[in-house]
């Protein structure tokens, strides 16, 4: 079970793992060059397009951290932050130590 002094510790983490992760898609997005701003030949507009295809998959999965992250913070609010989305077990404080928005214990972690 998980005291209050860590629950507020794993919300605070929570929080500043939010901030810092949406200051790096903010980062990424005004920093991406558009295949359609890249001067030079057509080599040079396709690595353009790759990599901003690479970029949005990366975009696309810190989209789906930042509402993991949401979720955790939505548990906490609710009063059930800590028990596993399967068995309805705690989950294990290293675990949630290490992955403070994991939503399932040690045993049905995909």
């Amino acid at each position: 079970m998980i005291t209050n002094e860590q629950l507020s510790e794993l919300h605070a983490l929570l929080t500043e793992m939010k901030i810092e992760l949406i200051e790096t898609i903010k980062s990424e997005l005004e920093d991406e060059e558009t295949p359609f701003n890249v001067s030079g030949d057509m080599a040079d507009k396709a690595e353009a397009i790759t990599y901003v295809s690479v970029n949005e998959e990366l975009t696309s999965g810190q989209k789906n951290t930042l509402e993991k992250i949401d979720r955790a913070i939505k548990r906490i609010e609710d009063g059930i932050f800590g028990k596993c989305s399967v068995c309805s077990n705690f989950i294990e404080l290293d675990r949630l130590t290490a992955i403070p928005y994991a939503e399932t214990c040690k045993e049905h972690m995909q």
